[in-house]
């Protein structure tokens, strides 16, 4: 199942330009459905909603490289492995397995999310995958819950995990109420804000959260890690928590009776007493910081299982009646000194919630001021990115100009250059057409005074031939010879014995054969004798050949044995055709 890719370099140019801001996403597909070959689909700059138009079919697996802003990570990025529910079992698990080969690649990754649909892909999923540092799958319609796969060791080395706090520390039992007191810690913003009856109540001690073990800095499984961590958990709460909770019992816990008496002094160990305000707060819920993780029903049932309760005095010699003077002037003094400390303390609770609200308003205040000065130190770096990439656009912008000048440029000189190189090409054709007219002139003029002096031989021959014929006379031997003959409509030349008497033309079909094969009147129907450059080129191939035209439209196709016997016959048919 091994992965390829196709034209790397650009895909880590693209993936240079996510790295340097220049773009926000990039992502990647495979380039058929049953290849292992990845190459790039498309990427940008306007975000996620931009990149969620990319994901169109839902029949194929994407990879996504984003770059995430204004997190604690600054910035986050994180690959997004888009698997959708019709692909099957093995393309699934095929897209897992290259999504890892994809991480390797992309190595300035924090965290790898895996999605099975487009509702998923969201930035509060890829926050959170970058904030828990692991791949993660989101909770789908059909599956419940975050599936967490290994984490790469270069991601342990940069982000420290925090462990879940555990909630032994919050269910342990509560001590039994001491005498009033008010917590002295000065309280912070992120602490809740108290109501004025849990301020004057009574509060119960509290032990420390067990600290937050250190990350091992080696590399390691993601077993061994939880396994050193929930080691050092157990360590931790075995040292610092108090020992386990004893069997409920409601008595166990209660404060001891307080018997009122009128008459004996107060003992030398009086019993633990609870100090009442006269107030509201003696009947309302302590509430702390770090109880307020515990569920309301354990927090109700806790604080049951702690409250005191006033049993009956008991008698005899376990009487508790002589703890209190018998004289009115002891316990008015006392009630007096009860009234004055009380008095005290609720001046000494005004005084600290003055305080306290004075302190809340100076960290409101400065908060504020921080977060204006942040705001106009942002405010100053947008403008200062505005104005450097208005400066870059218009450094580019000025390159662009100059670009399409030079181009624009060379444009001209090489259309100048070309026109020039036509014009030079049409003039030289020009004289080149010129010079073929003129041999092609010279060569028709010469054509045609070969063609007249040719006819002046031919006509000379064909008169020496007819005045050596008027000259013999009758002379069988001169107006006898052989001569092949084409009809206008036959196929096949035919070789003829011919025989010239008076006007007419005889044919047989060898010397010795007597009988004639056509005999033609030629008197008064040959129109004209003709070679073969006057309009019959078919036959300048044939040498010795001529036609013979008639009258009536039709022609005979003729040739004889030597030169010599082609004029005797032109001779012969011209003075029996009488031209």
């Amino acid at each position: 199942m091994a992965l390829n890719i196709y034209n790397p370099e650009i895909i880590m140019s693209v993936y240079s330009s996510v790295l340097c801001n220049e773009n926000n996403w990039l992502l990647l597909h495979y380039s058929s459905d049953s290849s292992n070959e990845l190459v790039l689909h498309s990427y940008g700059r306007r975000g996620l909603e931009e990149l969620k138009t990319k994901l169109y079919n839902s029949n194929q697996v994407f990879f996504a490289f984003y770059r995430l802003e204004e997190v604690n990570i600054s910035p986050g990025f994180a690959i997004v492995t888009y698997i959708p529910l019709a692909i099957s079992g093995v393309k699934r698990a095929r897209a897992l397995t290259h999504s890892r080969r994809v991480a390797t690649i992309f190595k300035k990754h924090q965290a790898v999310l895996n999605i099975e649909s487009l509702s998923q892909l969201n930035e509060y999923n890829i926050r959170r995958a970058i904030a828990n540092s692991g791949p993660v799958c989101p909770p789908s319609p059909n599956h419940e819950g975050i599936q967490y796969s290994e984490v790469s060791s270069a991601l342990h080395e940069k982000t420290p995990a925090i462990p879940p706090t555990s909630i032994t520390a919050l269910l342990r039992p509560l001590k039994p109420l001491q005498a009033l007191q008010f917590n002295k810690s000065s309280p912070t913003l992120l602490s809740p804000r108290k109501s004025f009856t849990t301020m004057y109540s009574p509060e119960t001690e509290h032990s420390k959260p067990p600290p937050v073990p250190p990350l091992p800095k080696g590399g390691g499984s993601l077993f061994s890690s939880l396994l050193r961590r929930k080691k050092s958990t157990k360590m931790a709460t075995r040292e610092e928590l108090p020992p386990p909770t004893p069997p409920k019992d409601v008595r166990l816990y209660s404060a001891q009776p307080v018997a009122l008496s009128r008459s004996l002094p107060p003992s030398a160990h009086p019993a633990i007493r609870h100090k009442r305000s006269l107030s509201m707060s003696d009947f309302a819920v302590i509430s702390h910081a770090h109880e307020a993780i515990a569920s309301t029903a354990q927090t109700e049932s806790i604080f049951r299982a702690d409250c005191y309760t006033l049993p009956l005095p008991l008698k005899g010699k376990w009487s508790q009646d002589g703890a209190l003077p018998n004289n009115p002037a002891e316990r008015a003094r006392r009630r007096q000194e009860l009234k004055a400390q009380r008095e005290k303390e609720e001046r000494e609770a005004i005084e600290e919630e003055a305080a306290r609200q004075h302190r809340l308003k100076l960290e409101r205040e400065a908060l504020l001021r921080q977060e204006m000065e942040e705001e106009e130190q942002r405010k100053y770096e947008i403008e200062q990115e505005i104005r450097r990439i208005t400066a870059e656009r218009k450094r580019k912008e000025q390159i662009d100009q100059e670009e399409e000048e030079h181009r624009r440029q060379e444009l001209e000189t090489r259309k100048r250059m070309d026109r020039e190189r036509r014009l030079e090409e049409h003039r030289r054709l020009e004289e080149w057409r010129k010079e073929q007219a003129k041999k092609e002139g010279l060569a028709a003029r010469r054509a045609a005074e070969a063609r007249k002096k040719e006819e002046e031989e031919r006509k000379k021959k064909i008169q020496q031939v007819e005045a050596r014929v008027k000259r013999n006379g009758n002379s069988i031997a001169e107006q006898t010879g052989w001569m092949t003959i084409l009809n206008k409509d036959s196929l096949s030349w035919k070789r003829r014995f011919y025989k010239v008497k008076g006007n007419s033309l005889f044919l047989y079909r060898s010397e010795k054969d007597s009988t004639t094969v056509e005999e033609f009147g030629l008197c008064g129907k040959v129109q004209a004798l003709k070679e073969w450059s006057d309009g019959y080129e078919d036959l300048e191939a044939i040498a010795y050949s001529f036609v013979v035209e008639f009258n009536d439209g039709d022609y005979w196709s003729m040739y004889a044995d030597s030169e010599e016997e082609k004029y005797v016959i032109l001779g012969l048919l011209k003075i029996a055709a009488g031209l």
